[in-house]
């Protein structure tokens, strides 16, 4: 089953800046044409030094600038500590590397027979839920590969780093005057990647116009808030003066306070939140607040407060929940499996209440009622586009 349109017709994101053609980039270096290698989206260098060096013992390794090297295509092959670090933590797996390429480094000199000590080993009973990658069927795999790589494409980091690094060319007295409208431009970008992101995704392509309009009205808020902590991961936007002058300024200390803990909250495992996103994308009840719900209609005078088949639409969360959790039984084992997956849930409840008080803000309040307005454009019958 392909869960993602591979069609040429795309939707291209609303009111996009200049930007161009959006490709993949590798979490490691930041080059372009990356693609998924041993369970994160890297460059071929990238992976061809993870297949080389994943069987180092980083204990017994140190770096000159206590583990702070930033990794770019330039530097990658500075510090092999940090690189190797950085593979580690955007998710790449040792267990991925084939049997023959892990026996390579790991070999050591024979030892004379007169030297070698007999002992005895206890054999425990093999956990059968213990990095199962069976667990998981091929056609679960090409979806978990499709759903990240259609996040990367539709959610632009390069058009995020464009805008934090254009600041540069302004004095910084105009720079702190720009902070709260460029703030308001990269939060623009982080929720006009959810209608391109839903559009390309089989199961909601099969649901009915309506059923499609709820569920973005009801989600775009807490998905692209969620969706932005990726976002400012991968283009380090909390420490850029656009946040650090921006935000506060547009939604005062509570609320900055709330979304920087959120964000230092949510797994460092970019490949669990990503794959939590279709789920978040099917949820009938995550929106704390409907505005429309008072009315029951939306833009197109159709009823939107309930869905034509609510128990399709749960099937189709189910799906994706399944994929989420089967891999992170596969990459952390049962046990942890259970609690990250309740730590995500948290946060993106916690995401959901920050983005309700982020409401009252009149500014926030504007450019959501915006971007929902233009979503809903989008998706009328007449700007319906079919996807193949």
């Amino acid at each position: 089953m392909n869960c993602d349109n591979q069609s040429s017709k795309k939707h291209e994101p609303l009111n996009k800046m200049n930007n161009p053609t959006s490709v993949a980039l590798c979490h490691v270096c930041g080059i372009e044409h990356a693609q998924v290698h041993y369970g994160a989206m890297c460059c071929v260098s990238c992976k061809m030094f993870f297949r080389r060096n994943a069987q180092l013992n980083l204990s017994n390794r140190k770096c000159a600038t206590n583990g702070k090297c930033n990794i770019t295509i330039k530097s990658r092959k500075t510090c092999r500590y940090c690189r190797l670090k950085k593979c580690f933590t955007i998710g790449m797996q040792r267990e991925l590397l084939r049997a023959s390429h892990n026996r390579q480094g790991t070999r050591c000199k024979s030892t004379p027979k007169e030297n070698v000590v007999r002992s005895t080993i206890t054999v425990y009973p093999l956990d059968l839920l213990q990095n199962d990658r069976s667990l998981l069927k091929n056609e679960q795999w090409t979806c978990l590969s499709n759903v990240i790589h259609l996040f990367d494409e539709k959610f632009s980091v390069p058009q995020m780093r464009d805008l934090l690094n254009a600041q540069y060319l302004f004095p910084m007295k105009i720079r702190m005057k720009m902070a709260p409208t460029n703030m308001l431009t990269l939060l623009s970008a982080m929720y006009q990647g959810v209608y391109p992101f839903a559009t390309n995704i089989t199961h909601f392509t099969t649901l009915p116009l309506n059923d499609r309009s709820t569920l973005i009205e009801r989600n775009m808020r807490n998905i692209g808030g969620y969706s932005g902590i990726i976002l400012s991961r991968d283009a380090d936007v909390h420490s850029s003066p656009i946040f650090k002058i921006g935000f506060p300024e547009i939604y005062g200390t509570q609320v900055t306070d709330d979304a920087i803990k959120i964000y230092k909250n949510t797994d460092q495992d970019n490949t669990l939140v990503k794959l939590l996103i279709p789920a978040l994308i099917f949820s009938t009840g995550s929106d704390l607040l409907l505005p429309k719900i008072e009315s029951k209609c939306d833009h197109f005078g159709n009823s939107c407060h309930l869905l034509s088949n609510e128990k399709q639409v749960l099937e189709m969360q189910n799906f994706y929940v399944e994929i989420l959790f089967k891999y992170m039984i596969f990459r952390y084992g049962f046990k942890e499996a259970v609690i990250r997956f309740a730590a995500l849930i948290k946060t993106s409840l916690d995401q959901s209440m920050c983005s309700l008080n982020g409401r009252e803000v009149r500014k926030h309040q504007q450019l959501m009622e915006t971007i929902v307005e233009q979503t809903e454009h989008s998706m009328a019958p007449q700007n319906e586009i079919v996807l193949y």
